[in-house]
Order: structure tokens, then C-alpha cells, then sequence
């Protein structure tokens, strides 16, 4: 039989003695697909010193080795030519019967005399299975084999082959986002939203449509579990699942002596550890969280400082969650009233975790196609892990065997060496500033790599024709043949470019669009994190000369930008990294010409672009009264604002200070300090006078562990542990919104979860939010705190460029 599939899923299992592959994944005609590969057999590499026979040593290996008294058998031993670093060199391929036999072999392989080291033995079983096949999930292949019986899949084959082909399909994975809202320990409501439905599980009455009624919290996860199973889906996706609500799943199940049995294949959740946290595996589908993926991947182009969930809906999508406090759930829920609020929140949550994931979860299928992880890996693995796992696919395709993953010592070592120095800032002047054009580099740190052919196999090789000397820092990159980064750099480089021309043409609202707009997106990210890559403590590629020549050029490419900005009349008003803002009377008007004498002097393949146009920009200072770096804000022509490094971006500021900060950088960049001033002191009026609404006045911070596990005080700990001695049930990983009320006491002694704060101490929001936020501001107008408060007159005339 041939059938046509995506793959989502692959994992093993020994029978027998014996690894089985299997292969989860969608047909063309939506057809759940299970394919088993019964054949491919784990395998490591041992490297030779020098005087000694391959033979030689292949014969002293024998059929089987003995590891701890147990006799380990020795399937195969094979010759093979590798790509190590620059040179060609034999080695051996050391086949073993099963996974777990890998690392025993390889213990007793390098005590065997003439055997150097072993190579590419951690690599797990189930990557090596994706990387020698060829092939990567979320991509077509092309599957021969025969049929089995199965009654979980609508088809199972045992593999004879297995290939990637091209099809111009996209394929229709079937999507459930779910969240869980929890009372006391237990949970009391689940939503889910897929394509054709949205609904409220929970088992008190509720006057709401989507609201199913249960009998008890054991029936509500019989419910969600039997929707998941029935429906079948292909994707299961949350946000922060892995930490929250599959734990929660996990612990209230067994209380009811329930199995989390969410597999394809019948198989329960696995939870994998990720570092410091779990991660819950779903067999035979993708569970997506997209929280890992914000916090790894996007979450350092974003504005937001804060990665809750209503803060990442608000920055991608334009929109919020309902404004429900966790102390009001938790009261509605207690005292039996206003649960079709709740409701409404619950359901919400899960609306926009799904048009998140409609957002997210086609960039991370595209990573999972380009890097070769699966989708479940892809959005919880670090830019480092995500192009170490490219590296190690592509070394595949060229031969090319793998470096060692460093040991704790040796990274310790790397790590003594110290930092090197980042990307270049040029201190803005203070003030208003009028008429901004802003430029940047096109990926500059990976054209830097590619123009000068930045790579560890390139540095300071002896015999070379020709090579690129950085005299500044004694460091050397051979031109004569093209090193494996810059190859792999370029590649994901042009081809975004030809995406991104592709987006021109096409309908923003359109399937293509947004699947080529997710394509050039993950190999953005890809091709963006290749320089941090070499500079990473733990990588297999390690160099630290690569990454620093890389931030050095790039300082100099930026530098040089400036200079030659400064000889055309333009006048430089801030420089960061990759960028660089211009103004003078006619910025417009010079646009093209800057941008051609620039380019002109730049290596191929490097480009200076122009990235848009601001009416005003405002830059605020430091404590010593010089501009400050990365905190600025831009208004379009259309009233649009752009705004960096400011409070009104972090979660850990109350409402009221980030929309009165707000406001003042709106005013400010309209050229009205002073009634930016004057709205300030209204505000300060009305906290005074009691006006301002509780809701408004929270802060939010995330428990990090059990609150009786802190050693100092902290005010979120301190309303934590008040309210569990009132009966609230508040645990790790919960987040604590509270308010400082009015009394004695330290401010941590006073700070009390909203439900339990019936005053507020307006001199703390005062003195210590809205002052703070709004004087970052206007200070540079010659405002002082007391001024802000309503005390003296302004000092000052303030600064304009």
C-alpha cells in the first residue's frame, strides 16, 4: 500500500529485544496514520588515534562487549569516511541491538586500546530515525508498506519506504485550544474552542448557551478527556499547559483513579523534563504549548516585558482578555453568584488561546519542517537547541560528523573566559525630536557571517590563499572555500527574502499568505540565531572567535553608517545594535540617496534597508542627565505610537501607572509636556481623594514557589500568606494580584489579594507608581517628583532637538 502523510508525531518502543519507529501522522484525505519501522537499528561512532588500524580495532570490539557483568551485543561495525571539521577521516560505525545498549557500548568501546573517543552517541533515537531518513514532520512523504490491523488509526502500515516528496496541499489539522480554571485545589470549569464549537464544561448551573452541565468535577474530566479521544484531534494547544493545566489534569485524575490517557494510540501522557520544568507528551498527536514558544522564540521582538496571556494577545492579536480579577473567580465561584462571568472568562481564555495558535502554530510546523524536530520540541526548545538540531540535520546531508556536546567542566571553562562585547548603542540626546527616519540592517548579524564567510572551520586556517584579518582582534576567516555556517546562513537568508517579495502579492487574509508568511518567519528566527549559536556555552559548534567577530563587525558596519550619515548632514539621534535613527529638514527627501552611499560600500549580500518614518520621537535620560539607551517612543504620522523599554510595557506596574505613563508619552509626542504634567496631578488628585477603583490600582507578580518556601519578605508572598491563612487555597506557579492598603506596617505587611483590599494607600501609588512612571517622562522638561505631586512650579523649559 502507498498513502501520502504528515507526520506529527514519532516515537519507539522495544519489543522483543528489538526498537520499533513509529510513525504518527495525517494522510492527504485526512486519515489518521500510524506506520511502524521495524529494521533501523541505533548506532554511534568511534574515532581512532593516530598508527591504528580500523581493522585492528574492530576486531578487539568483537560481536559483544561486556558492560557491568551484563554481555552487550555488537549488531554490526562498519568502516565510513566522515567530514570532520576540515578533513576527511575514517572512522567507525558501531551498530547496537536497542537504544539503552548505546550508552554501555560506548563506555566500553573507549576503554578499547587505539580508540580515541566516540562520536554522536547522544543524539536520541527517534531524531536519528528523522535525520537519516531524510525527512521532517510537519512536511509530505511518501509512505510504501504494509497494512496492518489496527482499530485506534484509520491506517497502519509496516514501512518498506519512507520519503519526502512535494505537494502543493496544505494540510487541515484539527486544533483544540482548552484552559482550566481551578477553585481550592480542584477543577471547577474547562473550556474548549476548536473549529466548530466553543463550550464551558462545569457542574453547577449556568445561564450561558456554550455551558455543559456535569455532575461533579470527575464527570468534567471524563467530558474533556472523551471530547479529545472521540474528536481525535491532531493538535491539542493551551497556554502554559505544560506547567498548569496538564499538572492539574494529571493530579486531580489520579484522585479520582483516573488515567490520562490522551494517546492516538491508547498510551497515557508522558511528562518529559524540559530543564527545571515538565513537559506533557501526548502520543500521536502534537500537544503545542505556545508559552514556551513566546517566552524562547518570539519573545525578544516583542514590546511586552510581561508574557502573560492577556499581555502576548494584546501585542499579536489586539485584543484582552475579560477583565475578571482571580480573587473575583474565586468569590463568584464561592458564593454561587455571577457564574455566567465566569463563564464568559473561561471561555474567552480559550477563544484566544485558539486565535493564538492560528497565529503561532503554523510558524512552529514551519520550524519543525526546517529544523526536523517535531512539533512537540519545536515550541518548547531555545534558539540554541532549535539550531543545534539544524546543525546537526544538515552535518547529516554533507557527511559531516557532529562535535561532542561539552562536558560541565568544559563549558565552566568557556564560561571563565568572560563576555565578549555585544552590539554597538549610540547615546540619544534627551528631549523631543522631529522628522525621524529609522534604518536598518538587513539580518545583520547573518549577513556579517556570510560577507565574510564567519565560521569555525574558517578561523585561522594555515594554509589559506586568501583570508579576511581582523587585525583588532588577531582573528583570521579563510575565503577559500565556504565555511558550514555561512552556507547554511545564506541559504536561510535568500530564501526569506524571496518570501517575503512573494507576501507582497498576495491577500493578507488568504491560507498562502499566511503559509509563506510563517515560512519566512521561522527561518528568520533560524538564521537570526546562528551568531548566538557559536557564543553558546553548551553548543557542539562552539566559538567564541566566530561570535565575537560577528558583534565586532557588526558595531563597525553600524559605526561606519553613522560616519557617513554625519558627512551627508544628517544628524544621528540614536544607534542600537542593527539600527539607526536620522533626522534634518528634508529626512524624506534624502532617503534614497543615504541608502545608496551606504550600500555601495557594504559587502555583498549586506543592505542597509529603510524600515519608516516618524513625526516625533522622545528619548528620556538617566539619573545623570544623559540620554538613555533603549527607551524611547515614536509616533507615525498617523498617530500611531511605537514605544520602547517603558513601564507601561511590564506587568509588575498597577493599571493605573502604565495607562497615566501612557497618556504622558501620547501628550509628550504632541508637543504638550505640560498637560502631560497636568494629567499626572489630576491622577495624583483623585488617589488622593480615593476616586481610582481598586482593579486599578493591582500589581501582578508570579509565585515562583510555594509562598512558605521564601526566605525574605516580599509584598506578593505577604498577600499570599495572609490569604491562605483566611482559607484561600494559593499555590506555586499562581499568579498574586494585590493592592497596598492604607495603615502602619512595612509596604510587604500591607499588600493584601485584591478580594481582601477595602482601602488603598494613595501615598505608596503615589510615591511609588505614578510619580516614578510619569517622571521618567518629564523629568526631561525640567519636572520635578514635587512638582508631579502639586508642590512649586516647574524649573525648567525642557528640551527639544
Amino acid at each position: 500500500m502507498k498513502t501520502e502523510a504528515q507526520v506529527l508525531d514519532v516515537d519507539y518502543t522495544v519489543k522483543d529485544g528489538s526498537p520499533v519507529v513509529r510513525v504518527y501522522g495525517k494522510t492527504a484525505d485526512g486519515e489518521s496514520l500510524r506506520a511502524v519501522e521495524t529494521r533501523f537499528r541505533p548506532y554511534f561512532y568511534a574515532e581512532l588515534e593516530k598508527d591504528y588500524g580500523l581493522q585492528d580495532v574492530a576486531d578487539d570490539i568483537g560481536e559483544t562487549l561486556v558492560h557491568d557483568g551484563e554481555e552487550i551485543p555488537v549488531i554490526d561495525i562498519e568502516e565510513v569516511s566522515m567530514v570532520d571539521g576540515r578533513e576527511q577521516t575514517d572512522f567507525l560505525k558501531i551498530t547496537a541491538r536497542e537504544p539503552p545498549h548505546v550508552p554501555k557500548l560506548r563506555k566500553e568501546v573507549e576503554d578499547i586500546e587505539g580508540v580515541s573517543g566516540t562520536r554522536e552517541f547522544d543524539i536520541p533515537f527517534y531524531k536519528r530515525y528523522i535525520i537519516d531518513k531524510g525527512f521532517s514532520p510537519a512536511e509530505w512523504i511518501e509512505i510504501r508498506g504494509e497494512e496492518l490491523e489496527t482499530d485506534k488509526f484509520d491506517i497502519s502500515l509496516e514501512i518498506n519506504s519512507l520519503e519526502s516528496i512535494n505537494r502543493e496541499q496544505d494540510q487541515e489539522w484539527d486544533v483544540l485550544a482548552f484552559d482550566l480554571e481551578l477553585n481550592d485545589g480542584k477543577i471547577v470549569m474547562a473550556s474548549l474552542v476548536d473549529e466548530e464549537s466553543a463550550k464551558v464544561l462545569t457542574f453547577r448551573e449556568v445561564d450561558r448557551e456554550f455551558v455543559r452541565t456535569v455532575e461533579d468535577e470527575k464527570s468534567l474530566i471524563e467530558q474533556l478527556f472523551e471530547q479529545i479521544k472521540s474528536r481525535d484531534y491532531d493538535i491539542v494547544t493551551g497556554y502554559n499547559t505544560d506547567e498548569f493545566d496538564f499538572k492539574k489534569l494529571r493530579e486531580r485524575a489520579q484522585h479520582h483513579g483516573m488515567e490520562v490517557d490522551l494517546g492516538r494510540n491508547g498510551e497515557r501522557v508522558k511528562f518529559k523534563r524540559r530543564g527545571r520544568f515538565s513537559a506533557a507528551r501526548i502520543k500521536g498527536r502534537a500537544h503545542i504549548d505556545l508559552y514556551p514558544f513566546v517566552d524562547h522564540v518570539l519573545s525578544q521582538g516583542m514590546d511586552s516585558e510581561t508574557l502573560d496571556l492577556d499581555s502576548v494577545a494584546e501585542e499579536l492579536l489586539g485584543k484582552n482578555k475579560d477583565d475578571v480579577s482571580w480573587e473575583q473567580m474565586k468569590t463568584m465561584w464561592e458564593e454561587n453568584r455571577d457564574l455566567d462571568k465566569f463563564a464568559d472568562y473561561s471561555l474567552k481564555d480559550s477563544e484566544l488561546v485558539y486565535e493564538l495558535a492560528d497565529e503561532l502554530i503554523p510558524q512552529v510546523l514551519e520550524l519543525s519542517q526546517i529544523s526536523g524536530l517535531l512539533p512537540f520540541d519545536a515550541c518548547r526548545l531555545t534558539y540554541g537547541q532549535l539550531t543545534e538540531n539544524f546543525l546537526l540535520r544538515e552535518a547529516s546531508r554533507r557527511d559531516m560528523i557532529a562535535p561532542n556536546r561539552p562536558s560541565r567542566n568544559k563549558q565552566r571553562r568557556r564560561q571563565n573566559q568572560g563576555a565578549y562585547e555585544g552590539g554597538f548603542v549610540y547615546t540619544p540626546d534627551s528631549g523631543i525630536h522631529h522628522g525621524i527616519g529609522v534604518f536598518d540592517f538587513r539580518s545583520l548579524y547573518p549577513t556579517v557571517m556570510v560577507a565574510h564567510n564567519i565560521s569555525p572551520e574558517t578561523l585561522d586556517v594555515e594554509e589559506c590563499g586568501d583570508a579576511y584579518d581582523i587585525d583588532e582582534l588577531g582573528y583570521s576567516f579563510c575565503q577559500d572555500f565556504q565555511g558550514f555556517f555561512p552556507e547554511l546562513v545564506e541559504e536561510l537568508v535568500e530564501e526569506r527574502y524571496e518570501l517575503k517579495k512573494q507576501l507582497d502579492d498576495l491577500e493578507e487574509d488568504s491560507k498562502e499568505f499566511r503559509s509563506v508568511y510563517s515560512r519566512q518567519e521561522a527561518e528568520k528566527i533560524l538564521a537570526n540565531s546562528f551568531y548566538g549559536y557559536l557564543g553558546y556555552n553548551g553548543a557542539r559548534w562552539y566559538s567564541r572567535e566566530a561570535a565575537e567577530a560577528t558583534t565586532f563587525l557588526g558595531r563597525k558596519y553600524i559605526e561606519d553608517t553613522i560616519e557617513t550619515a554625519s558627512e551627508m548632514g544628517l544628524e544621528v539621534v540614536y544607534g542600537d545594535t542593527d539600527s539607526v535613527f536620522l533626522k534634518n529638514e528634508d529626512i524624506r527627501e534624502n532617503i534614497d540617496e543615504f541608502l545608496k552611499s551606504v550600500n555601495s560600500d557594504l559587502p555583498e549580500f549586506m543592505e542597509l534597508e529603510f524600515e519608516g518614518y516618524f513625526d516625533t520621537g522622545f528619548f528620556t535620560s538617566t539619573e545623570s542627565g544623559e540620554g538613555a539607551k533603549k527607551k524611547y517612543a515614536l509616533m507615525k504620522p498617523d498617530g500611531e505610537m511605537k514605544i520602547t523599554g517603558f513601564e507601561q510595557v511590564r506587568r509588575d506596574w498597577s493599571p493605573v501607572a502604565k495607562k497615566t505613563q501612557k497618556e504622558v508619552l501620547k501628550k509628550v509626542l504632541n508637543e504638550k509636556p505640560d498637560e502631560a504634567a497636568d494629567h499626572v496631578k489630576q491622577v495624583v488628585e483623585m488617589l488622593r481623594e480615593g476616586e481610582v477603583d481598586v482593579e486599578d490600582l493591582r500589581i501582578y507578580t508570579t509565585l515562583t514557589k510555594p509562598p512558605e518556601e521564601y526566605d525574605a519578605t516580599a509584598p506578593h508572598v505577604e498577600a499570599a500568606r495572609k490569604a491562605i491563612k483566611r482559607g484561600e487555597k494559593i499555590e506555586d506557579g499562581d499568579t498574586i494580584s494585590y493592592v497596598i492598603t492604607d495603615g502602619g506596617g512595612s509596604i510587604s505587611e500591607r499588600a493584601e489579594i485584591v478580594k481582601y483590599a477595602d482601602t488603598y494607600d494613595s501615598s505608596y501609588y503615589i510615591d511609588s507608581q505614578i510619580v516614578p512612571v510619569s517622571n521618567r517622562v518629564l523629568k526631561v522638561f525640567g519636572y520635578t517628583e514635587d512638582q508631579l505631586k502639586g508642590k512649586g512650579k516647574q524649573s525648567g523649559l525642557g528640551q527639544f532637538g
